[in-house]
This record gives C-alpha cells, structure tokens and sequence, in this order.
C-alpha cells in the first residue's frame, strides 16, 4: 500500500480479508448463482467447510479456480466501477 494511504481516511481502514471474511463483504448467494450455477447453501458449505455426509464439505480444485477467477473479475468491476465515481 503506498504511503498517502496513512492519510486517507478510507484507504488508512485496508486490511486483508480471510475466507470467513468474504461473506460478510460479498452475497455469497450472487456468487454461487453467478459463477458457479449453484445455491448459496451450497456455496456457504464449501466456503465454511462445514461437515456434510461425514466429511467436511471443500472446493474441488476446478472450484477453487472457478472461485480466484470470480474473485478477480469482481475486483475488476469494482475497481472499474470506482474509477467512474467523481
């Protein structure tokens, strides 16, 4: 992070995000519908590793790709999104 963000009030606030993290910051049910085709149950169980049948339920490696890339593409948007704001 560069040094002016010392004095932003809002860039001064950054910290980094863990998994248990991102629902609070993003709707997990538009995520699994968007990226994956699938419930927000379904995305919350992975995401939290809950136990399901037995064992704890956890991305498969294409999942967890499909995740990183829609991760991406969100900041992307978001970024792009704030660069229009005057």
């Amino acid at each position: 992070m560069c040094a002016n963000s010392e004095n932003n009030p809002v860039l001064s606030k950054v910290e980094f995000l863990t998994a248990h993290d991102l629902l609070k910051v993003l709707n997990g049910a538009y995520m699994a519908q968007r990226f994956f085709g699938k419930s927000n149950s379904w995305f919350s169980q992975k995401l939290n590793n809950n136990v399901k049948n037995g064992k704890p339920a956890d991305f498969t490696p294409e999942e967890m790709k499909t995740l990183r890339d829609a991760l991406y593409t969100l900041s992307y948007e978001l970024q792009d999104f704030a660069d229009e704001l005057k």
